[in-house]
């Protein structure tokens, strides 16, 4: 049997596609027709847990990681802030060992990256508003509001040769901030869905999506810890409410989609 990094690795894009696969958590991996690799926010180890020991079997890992730090083959490694669960700082150090990827995070990221030996030329720190033109695609820095948890948390906007891609990040329920997303239609939106340490919860996902007039919106950020919530259901059921437009994704982590222009 094909382990998942194998999967990826095999995957053919046809052009105008873009192939993605959760990891589980707020995990991405994407895949371009140029055979270019992304992974988003990926949580591979039990970092969390043994970092907030306080915390005891509350941030104990329930979904098992389907692919070792070691396995990971990305051409670039993008984080939308420093919270152990969307950069591992005990995959870190093991995923920088692939000489061709490239790390990218909201500025709270930076001391991570130093501290795993990276050198300045293997990342890059991220602002919102700004625009990276990477090949094959381009990067945007968006606006997100995790409060005082994370007051450089970052969403992420993704331009894929025409198709757009808005991960929200760790974020309380801001329209008013998101005038520019929304005129832009996302043609797919992934929010976190827990409910838990300010993010949105189900409904207000669900209302995202109908604000932003997404094609596709595929839920993320829920059953890791115990200590975080999140509905599918739910979500699912709000959907039909406040984003009748749009068409809810549910993916099995692991599983491969493919948007298509």
């Amino acid at each position: 049997m094909k382990n998942l990094a194998q999967t990826i690795r095999q995957l053919t894009v046809q052009p105008g596609s873009l192939a993605l696969i959760w990891l589980a958590q707020a995990g991405f991996a994407f895949k371009t027709p140029a055979a270019k690799i992304i992974y988003v926010d990926p949580y591979l180890t039990d970092s969390v847990q043994r970092l907030l020991p306080e915390y005891g079997l509350g941030f104990k890992r329930l979904t098992p990681s389907l692919i070792e730090p070691q396995e990971v083959e990305a051409d670039y490694v993008i984080s939308t802030h420093s919270h152990q669960d969307h950069l591992d700082v005990d995959a870190l150090p093991i995923m920088a060992r692939n000489p061709r990827a490239c790390f990218i995070g909201a500025p709270d990221c930076r001391a991570a990256y130093l501290d795993a030996g990276l050198p300045d030329s293997r990342f890059a720190i991220l602002h919102q508003d700004e625009t990276l033109d990477l090949p094959g695609f381009q990067l945007t820095g968006v606006y997100a509001d995790h409060g005082s948890l994370a007051p450089d948390a970052l969403g992420l906007w993704f331009n894929f040769d025409g198709l757009r891609v808005w991960v929200v990040g760790d974020t309380a329920y801001r329209p008013e901030r998101w005038g520019a997303q929304f005129a832009q239609n996302p043609d797919l939106l992934i929010p976190p869905i827990n409910g838990a340490f300010g993010n949105l919860n189900e409904v207000e996902a669900a209302r995202l999506a109908g604000d932003a007039h997404a094609r596709w919106t595929l839920p993320c950020h829920f059953w890791m810890f115990p200590l975080h919530q999140g509905n599918p259901l739910r979500f699912l059921e709000a959907c039909q409410q406040h984003a009748p437009e749009t068409k809810p994704l549910l993916l099995t982590p692991g599983e491969v989609y493919y948007l298509n222009g």
